[in-house]
């Protein structure tokens, strides 16, 4: 079912709209409540969202570098791990309070939502694409032909229109957010964001990987974009916010994925490269695997590390055309 709801970009082209923004309050501190704030956030004004780039880019400077490009193992699961997300932090997100978290007999058993069960993850990679070709990539419809590892199928639909959004991040104007914004009450005005937001439906058709054999099942994928204040350069990035509605299970009752969340943030390098940050929160269940079994979480690394070296690829040897 389509949304009709969205959001919200940064503290966008602020030389010829400084008028519409207002000071940043402090960045966050360190990974975990950057990657929190972020998620929070995300439909703030312009300034509110800026801290949260500016909180991650701080941690990146400081402490993140050693992570860029770098995959999952046994013995540095750690490093990768990050803090769970809170319920004040998708409290605006339209999810089912009540989600299936096993069977009886053949029958569903429903429960409260519990996020503190989303096991967290982080990776980073420095792709060789410049912020307009990262966007062009993520932003296609046919996802299952640039990331065929991950997806059978993939089917997208545009709540609003894509090439208005593309062609702000080419030309660098973009519509500043002055305030807080409520992408998911009736009548919001989705025309008066679309060169800084863009609202995609996604019905998604996993591989058979860790958690097998999972049907096609929605998933719902924002992204927001703008130039913020890093330090003291004006850089073009973009954010996406991936939130599934709903619990997904297999055929057999035995295999499911609970509840997932991502935040991915993608900010240009002076050196034209991208450094993308990819935070995934999952609660799979099934083989008798935790959502905090190392096993899973090296996988959820090395699954989004595999899909920023693909584009990296995709940059250096041309993309497939559309379907």
């Amino acid at each position: 079912m389509s949304r009709s709801f969205r959001f919200a970009a940064g503290c966008v082209a602020i030389a010829t709209a400084a008028s519409a923004c207002k000071p940043p309050p402090p960045a966050p501190e360190g990974l975990d409540d950057s990657t929190s704030y972020l998620v929070r956030e995300f439909w703030a004004d312009d300034a509110l969202f800026q801290a949260g780039i500016q909180g991650f880019m701080n941690w990146f400077e400081e402490e993140g570098k050693d992570l860029v490009g770098v995959g999952a193992t046994t013995e540095n699961t750690e490093a990768f791990t990050i803090g769970a997300l809170s319920d004040d932090d998708i409290q605006y997100l339209p999810l089912d309070e009540q989600v299936i978290t096993s069977w009886d007999k053949g029958e569903p058993v429903h429960e409260d939502r519990d996020i503190s069960l989303a096991a967290g993850v982080v990776s980073l990679a420095e792709m060789d694409c410049t912020i307009e070709e990262t966007l062009g990539l993520l932003a296609r419809p046919d996802q299952d032909t640039m990331f065929p590892k991950d997806w059978e199928g993939y089917e997208r639909e545009y709540v609003t229109e894509r090439a208005t959004y593309e062609a702000a991040m080419n030309s660098r104007d973009f519509t500043p957010i002055p305030q807080r914004v409520d992408p998911f009450a009736d009548g919001f005005d989705f025309e008066a964001y679309d060169s800084t937001l863009l609202f995609t439906d996604n019905q998604a058709d996993p591989t058979n990987v860790l958690v097998a054999n999972l049907p096609a099942y929605p998933l719902d994928l924002d992204f927001r974009q703008g130039e913020y204040l890093v330090g003291e350069d004006t850089l073009g990035a973009f954010a996406i916010i991936t939130y599934q509605p709903a619990a997904v299970w297999g055929p057999s009752q035995a295999n499911g994925l609970i509840q997932t969340y991502s935040m991915e943030i993608n900010v240009e390098r002076p050196s034209g490269k991208t450094l993308r940050m990819l935070a995934v929160w999952s609660q799979p269940i099934g083989s008798g695997i935790e959502p905090d079994d190392p096993l899973a979480l090296n996988y959820a690394v090395n699954k989004s590390l595999n899909s920023s070296n693909g584009l990296s690829e995709l940059c250096a040897a041309g993309a497939p055309p559309e379907e």
